[in-house]
């Protein structure tokens, strides 16, 4: 320890220094000094050879599975043994080594620290996490310190913790999402929809009217639109089932936002211009928003994202009910921008995989290998949805994109219209480690 050998080298030298000088002068009242001195290095050296030998740490957490965003009050416990008792002792805790922290009855926390009257083995305290975000906060260890009655000697100890707290992303406005998507007769403009796509969401895909056709299958909202009539292709069966597919790959976020910036809510109101952590944030905020609302809605979903393997991608498990939504949120907490798996690559092996499923392909900027990539899927008669987090204001290639995939059908969402009280910053990952 650094600062340990400079206050033994300056006790050292202080001895050193009072001795020789009451072997020239003499004096009670340097023999007194000098005794004092002594007597405070001996302490010193006490506590730091025969302080405590072993740590273990304990934490538990209000709420037990948090979001983005919201304060966590977390008690953290601290049991010694060996050696003697401490005359005091500090706990910094490296899950809150940049959070606040609140006065909790004799403690007096300080950031991520707590301060503990000493002569005991078991020590209790509480603080605040603020400002949460997003992640998977792995067992980290909690540092802790005592020393001598002065505070001069000091001895660090880390004492090993396997708690594992999961930070659920901040989901978008689900009801926001859920209403305008499945609301085929919505005139709402800059909802990134056409009149056909709208009713392609809501009541099956569309074609044109055939003899023989029932008058039911008719869709004439957009029959008048188009000046043809339309009719309604009914999804089969195994078409109920849905599927949502998260691009994380880098450099599908990457780039401008569009000059959009996200409002001060939930989260911590960070600026998403040029900054392709914060779109990715929006996208998992709204994969977060669509389990909750598909899961309230349908039996089954799946979810998968580029950073799974080929095999996992083409086996990834299904989720169902609440238990069922608390697994896809872990999950989508772990969940990182990857360098590997393209957008467009992950749609076109997911979709062999899945056949007659319903897809919503959450992605960053629309791009022309992922219009592609849709329009390849479109024609083969995939339900497809694509929503994206980076906008398209001030990209001419992305409007004129975007104007294509709905001439064929295909919804589209500007995932920046509901950039509002979302948390945007991460802090967090499947191997996340905070110190």
């Amino acid at each position: 320890m650094k600062n340990g050998f400079w206050t033994w080298l300056i006790s050292i030298i202080s001895v050193g220094s009072l001795g020789a000088l009451y072997g020239w002068k003499g004096g009670q009242s340097l023999l007194f000094l000098l005794l004092l001195l002594v007597i405070v290095i001996i302490q010193g050296a006490a506590v730091q050879w025969f302080g405590p030998k072993q740590a273990k740490a304990e934490r538990t957490w209000h709420p037990l599975n948090p979001r983005a965003g919201e304060e966590v009050e977390v008690t953290l416990t601290i049991t010694l043994s060996g050696g003697f008792m401490p005359f005091w002792m500090q706990a910094e805790d490296e899950w809150s080594a940049s959070q606040g922290a609140e006065p909790s009855s004799d403690q007096e926390p300080q950031g991520g620290k707590l301060a503990f009257g000493g002569w005991k083995r078991k020590f209790t305290g509480t603080y605040l996490m603020r400002e949460t975000s997003r992640g998977v906060y792995a067992g980290q260890s909690v540092r802790i310190t005592w020393g001598d009655s002065f505070g001069w000697f000091k001895r660090s100890l880390r004492a090993e913790a396997n708690d594992v707290l999961v930070i659920h992303p901040a989901p978008l406005p689900v009801e926001l999402i859920g209403t305008n998507a499945a609301d085929p007769d919505g005139d709402e403009q800059g909802s990134g929809r056409n009149a056909e796509s709208e009713a392609d969401f809501a009541a099956g895909r569309l074609r044109a009217y055939e003899p023989g056709d029932p008058l039911r299958r008719i869709h004439w909202k957009s029959s008048a639109k188009k000046g043809l009539l339309l009719t309604r292709i009914p999804e089969p069966a195994e078409s109920k089932s849905r599927c949502l597919l998260l691009d994380n790959a880098m450099s599908s976020y990457s780039g401008s936002l569009g000059g959009n910036r996200a409002g001060k809510g939930s989260g911590n109101g960070a600026v998403l211009r040029g900054n392709p952590t914060g779109g990715f944030e929006l996208a998992v905020s709204a994969a977060a928003s669509w389990l909750s609302r598909e899961l309230g809605r349908t039996g089954e979903v799946c979810f998968r994202h580029g950073g799974m393997s080929e095999l996992a991608i083409k086996a990834a498990p299904t989720f169902s009910g609440s238990r069922g939504l608390k697994e896809g949120l872990d999950l989508l907490a772990g969940t990182t921008l990857d360098p590997g798996l393209s957008g467009s690559e992950l749609l076109r092996r997911t979709h062999a995989s899945l056949h007659r499923q319903s897809l919503t392909f959450i992605t960053g900027h629309l791009t022309p290998e992922l219009g592609e990539a849709a329009l390849q899927l479109a024609e083969r008669g995939a339900a497809l949805e694509i929503w994206y987090a980076c906008g398209t204001k001030g990209n001419a290639e992305s409007v004129r994109l975007a104007q294509a995939l709905l001439e064929k059908g295909l919804v589209l969402i500007d995932l920046t219209r509901y950039i509002g009280g979302v948390s945007v910053a991460p802090k967090g990952g499947a191997k996340h480690g905070i110190a």
